[in-house]
C-alpha cells in the first residue's frame, strides 16, 4: 500500500467533517483516491500545523523571508521542518502539492530522497514578472530549473501555460502534463433552483480576489448597465467605494467566508457571470467558469493568452468570449445575452454538459492514477 500526503495549505481539514456542504474541486481528487484500497491518503496543512515558536522555526522563518526577497519565489522551510511535519513528509512514497508555491520548499528533500515521488499542482509558476530585480532574475531561472529537474510531474491545469512549458523547458518536456481543473460536478449541478431564472433574473454574478481579475474594469460595468443588478463575490472591491446597483459580499474561499452551498444558490440565482480577466499565460478564472457552467448559468470571460483549452470551449457555443476591456462591447453582448433568452438557455444547456463530460473529479483522479503508475 502506497502513502500518498496531500500538501494543501489552509481551509481544508476543517471542511472534511462537513461532508455534504462543501465541494471537493479544491482536493484534487484525494477523496476519490483515499477510497482506494492501494493507496494510504493523508492531508498535511503546512500553515495550521504550525504552532511552537521555537527558536529554530524563527530562524528558518528569517531563512525563508531572505529567500523570498532574494528569488521572487516562496519559501516554508519553517514549516517543513517542524517535527511532526518532516516525519510525515518523509515517511511518505507519494506527495501531492496543490501549488508549485508550496512545493518550491522541497527540492532538497526531493534531492536526497530519492525514492519519494512527487507530483506537482502548478499554476502561474512560469509567469513572466516585470518588476524583477536584476538578482532575481538571475537566481530565479536557476531555483526554478533545480526545482523542476527534482519534481517527478509538473500537472499544468491550462493548456497555453503547458505549451510554455514545453518551450521554455524542453529539456524536461517528459515531466510536464495537462489535465484541466475539475470540479465536483454532482455538487454543482444538484437541482435546479429555478427552471425559469433567465425569465426572473436580472443578476450579474462576479466572483474572484486573484491578482489577474480586472477590478477597475469590473467596477465600471454597473454604472453602464443600471437596469441589472450586479452581485460582487471578493474581498479586493472595498465597501466604501459607494457602488450603486451592487450588493457587494467578502468572499474568500480558504476563509469559508461564503459557504459553497451559499456559492451555489448565487450561481443559480444570476442569469450571467462575468470574469474580465487580464491578460496572462495562468488559467485564472478557471474554477468559476466551470462551477457557474455547472450550475447552468452561462459565463461571458475574457480571450485571454492563459484560457486553458480554447478547443473546447467555443464563443456562443457554451462560453461567451471577449477581446477587449471596451466598456462599450461589454455593455452591449451583456444586453444581447440577456435579450435573447432562447440563445441563453441553450448556452447553458451546452455549458453544463461540456463540464459534465470533461471537467468532472472522475477525470482528474482517472489522469492522476495513471501519473502514479508512471512514477513507480
Amino acid at each position: 500500500m502506497k502513502k500518498i500526503t496531500y500538501i494543501f495549505g489552509d481551509g481544508r481539514i476543517n471542511k472534511l467533517a462537513k461532508e455534504n456542504e462543501y465541494a471537493k474541486d479544491f482536493y484534487y481528487g484525494y477523496h476519490l483516491m483515499n477510497q482506494n484500497s492501494n493507496y494510504n491518503t493523508q492531508i498535511l496543512e503546512l500553515h495550521t500545523a504550525i504552532e511552537n515558536k521555537d527558536e529554530g522555526s524563527k530562524i528558518l522563518l528569517l531563512l525563508d523571508k531572505f529567500l523570498n526577497k532574494l528569488t521572487f519565489l516562496q519559501f516554508h522551510f519553517h514549516e517543513i521542518f517542524k517535527k511532526y511535519n518532516y516525519r510525515e513528509i518523509v515517511n511518505s512514497d507519494i506527495l501531492i502539492f496543490s501549488t508549485d508555491r508550496l512545493a518550491i520548499s522541497f527540492f532538497p528533500i526531493l534531492i536526497f530522497k530519492k525514492n519519494l515521488k512527487s507530483i506537482v499542482i502548478t499554476m502561474g509558476l512560469l509567469k513572466e514578472h516585470q518588476k524583477l530585480k536584476s538578482y532575481q532574475k538571475i537566481l530565479r531561472p536557476y531555483i526554478l530549473k533545480i526545482f523542476i529537474k527534482s519534481v517527478d510531474k509538473l500537472i499544468f491545469l491550462g493548456m497555453p501555460e503547458y505549451e510554455s512549458a514545453k518551450e521554455k523547458y524542453p529539456k524536461f518536456s517528459n515531466k510536464f502534463e495537462f489535465i484541466p481543473f475539475a470540479i465536483d460536478f454532482k455538487f454543482w449541478s444538484h437541482e435546479d433552483l429555478n427552471k425559469n431564472k433567465f425569465a426572473e433574473s436580472n443578476q450579474i454574478l462576479f466572483v474572484g480576489n486573484d491578482g489577474n481579475r480586472n477590478y477597475e474594469f469590473v467596477k465600471k460595468l454597473p454604472k453602464h448597465l443600471t437596469k441589472f443588478k450586479f452581485k460582487f463575490i471578493t474581498e479586493q472591491i472595498s465597501s466604501n467605494e459607494n457602488l450603486k446597483n451592487i450588493e457587494l459580499i467578502n468572499g474568500n474561499w480558504s476563509k469559508a467566508v461564503v459557504n459553497d452551498i451559499k456559492m451555489r444558490d448565487y450561481y443559480k440565482e444570476s442569469f450571467l457571470t462575468i470574469l474580465p480577466i487580464k491578460n496572462t499565460i495562468q488559467p485564472s478564472g478557471q474554477s468559476v467558469t466551470l462551477q457557474s457552467l455547472a450550475t447552468g448559468t452561462p459565463v461571458l470571460i475574457s480571450n485571454f493568452d492563459g484560457f486553458w483549452d480554447p478547443s473546447l470551449f467555443l464563443n456562443n457555443e457554451n462560453i461567451f468570449l471577449v477581446d477587449s476591456f471596451d466598456i462599450d462591447i461589454w455593455t452591449k453582448k451583456i444586453e444581447e445575452i440577456y435579450n435573447d433568452q432562447i440563445k441563453l438557455k441553450q448556452i447553458s444547456k451546452n455549458g453544463k454538459s461540456l463540464v459534465m463530460n470533461n471537467y468532472n473529479l472522475d477525470k482528474f483522479i482517472e489522469k492522476l492514477n495513471k501519473l502514479i503508475k508512471d512514477i513507480n
